[in-house]
């Protein structure tokens, strides 16, 4: 497996961990998970994006998608 895919499982697995640290986390979880995506959000930007195919590394977010009337505001 190369360095890109698996940033997008780490990525994938950061996100889901987040969404049940925001669900149910103490404060202090939450602010570690938040760092931590922050990281990998650096790393993906600093090797210039994913270049694999496309993810949606919403999927595990609760109200994921936002409505579209939210969207256009």
């Amino acid at each position: 497996m190369d360095d890109t895919l698996d940033l997008v499982t780490v990525a994938d697995a950061v996100l889901a961990a987040h969404a049940v640290i925001e669900e149910n986390g103490t404060h202090e979880m939450k602010m570690m998970s938040r760092t931590l995506l922050f990281t990998v959000g650096k790393e993906i930007a600093q090797r210039g994006g994913l270049s694999c195919e496309p993810t949606d590394l919403h999927h595990a977010e609760p109200g994921w998608p936002l409505e579209q009337s939210k969207v256009e505001r």
